[in-house]
């Protein structure tokens, strides 16, 4: 499949999704309410000590990446969302075996942004377990080096379908949640090398105050398909495979971590957390991931006005507005509202 046919696959795709129907975070089995939306600013440094050739680590210097993620989701229906982010990328590589052939692994920090990501959400069930599947694709934003320790990015097209699920305990234990994802990604080919993947994450954590909350949470990836890297380094590639070595490999990881989130209102939250890899073949072996960031809700001006307008003393609707109001200060209605707005894993 050409670039430009899986582009216009992946985009009718989208588009017929949501016309049937009427995007990394696990808090996104929750929607935002229609007219409503979040906006989400996540800062995440990585390090690298080692990469992987099979189950192997190998002291091949260290690649430092720092990654600005901005976020954006909004709800279009009681049911429907759509998430748009893209991530602005800068990596530094440091060692004495620089990747040949590239100037990305001299030392310094080149930085770019690297892939358009685009979901579109769909709520099926609210009581109870929240299911929500749905449809996403990433677009690299232009042509940018992805050879070298240092590259940002594989720049590589991806269609994925999932499904987020998740739960909040008020019931049986109040302030304790879970909350996963499940996804399946169709990855361009390279070399005609079909390298799809599986992401799986899992997020268990307990509300200590209606406002605080501490989680623990795993991420990983499965590799259907692509190819091992030799002990022995690039050259014990084919040379056809060297230049594109980083985008066809086999890559498994499990990542394993913990964070808090913090809301500071009603519509504004803060966060943090680390991980680490604790499991992988191939790749990288991620040493430390420290990310922090903050959310916001939004809404259209017609839906504060009507709030207002409805908060008019001696009516009926400023009555029933009134008891609304009592019920969504409840904790439980502002846990999910603080969840709505979670991006903790997106980075």
């Amino acid at each position: 499949m050409t670039r430009m046919c899986f582009a216009r696959f992946t985009l009718s795709l989208a588009a017929a999704f949501g016309v049937a129907s009427v995007t990394d975070a696990l808090a996104q089995a929750w929607v935002p309410a229609p007219g409503e939306g979040t906006v989400g600013v996540a800062f995440q440094t990585m390090n690298v000590k080692h990469h992987l050739a099979s189950t192997t680590r190998i002291d091949a210097g260290q690649i430092d990446t720092n990654v600005l993620l901005t976020d954006v989701s909004y709800g279009l229906t009681k049911r429907i969302a759509v998430d748009l982010a893209l991530p602005f990328v800068s990596s530094r590589y440091t060692g004495n075996r620089p990747h040949p052939g590239t100037n990305v692994d001299d030392g310094n920090y080149r930085s770019t942004f690297t892939d358009f990501r685009f979901s579109m959400r769909y709520n099926l069930t609210r009581d109870g377990a929240v299911i929500t599947p749905y449809v996403g694709t990433i677009m690299p934003s232009h042509d940018y080096a992805f050879y070298g320790h240092a590259a940002n990015g594989q720049q590589l097209r991806e269609l994925q379908f999932g499904v987020y699920a998740a739960k909040l305990f008020d019931r049986s234990v109040p302030g304790l949640f879970a909350s996963g994802r499940y996804s399946f990604g169709f990855v361009e080919k390279v070399l005609d090398i079909s390298h799809n993947r599986s992401s799986a994450d899992l997020e268990i954590g307990y509300f200590f105050t209606p406002a605080f909350r501490a989680f623990a949470m795993a991420n990983g990836q499965y590799s259907h398909g692509g190819i091992e890297f030799p002990a022995a380094g690039l050259s014990a590639l084919p040379s056809v495979q060297r230049p594109v070595h980083d985008v066809i490999q086999l890559v498994h990881a499990l990542d394993l971590g913990a964070g808090a989130a913090y809301s500071m209102s009603e519509s504004f939250d803060v966060f943090g957390s680390f991980a680490r890899l604790v499991a992988g073949r191939n790749g990288h072996a991620l040493n430390r991931s420290i990310t922090v960031g903050a959310t916001w809700s939004f809404a259209r001006k017609s839906n504060a006005t009507d709030r207002i307008t409805a908060s008019a003393p001696g009516s009926v609707t400023a009555a029933y507005k009134q008891a609304q109001d009592h019920r969504e200060s409840s904790a439980g209605t502002r846990q999910r509202r603080s969840l709505v707005r979670c991006i903790c894993q997106k980075s």
